[in-house]
């Protein structure tokens, strides 16, 4: 499963940009809530995460399937989104772009 191996880039990233004016937040979707809490476990996953058990996150954002990745400005507007895994580089990548830096 994908998820498996993209949780510890998004962790190591997170960690990298903690306190930079960027967050993560992770959101389990198509699994059950105890699932989810397992995934957040096994990864040592330190940035928040929810549940998504009536989908409404996925509908509002366009979520289907996982793993989906978006960046969401302070006005909940989606700046980019992807589906599949992600590579550190892309993340990265991604986040300098977004913010000029």
């Amino acid at each position: 499963m994908t998820c498996n191996r993209d949780a510890p880039v998004w962790e190591r990233t997170y960690r990298d940009w903690k306190g930079k004016g960027i967050e993560f937040v992770g959101i389990g979707l198509l699994d059950s809530r105890d699932a989810s809490a397992a995934f957040v476990t096994k990864h040592g996953l330190t940035f928040p995460n929810g549940y998504d058990g009536d989908g409404r996150v996925a509908k509002l954002y366009g979520f289907t399937h996982q793993p989906f990745w978006a960046v969401i400005d302070r006005q909940g507007r989606l700046l980019r989104a992807a589906f599949g895994p992600t590579g550190e580089r892309e993340l990265v990548s991604t986040i300098k772009m977004l913010t000029g830096r």
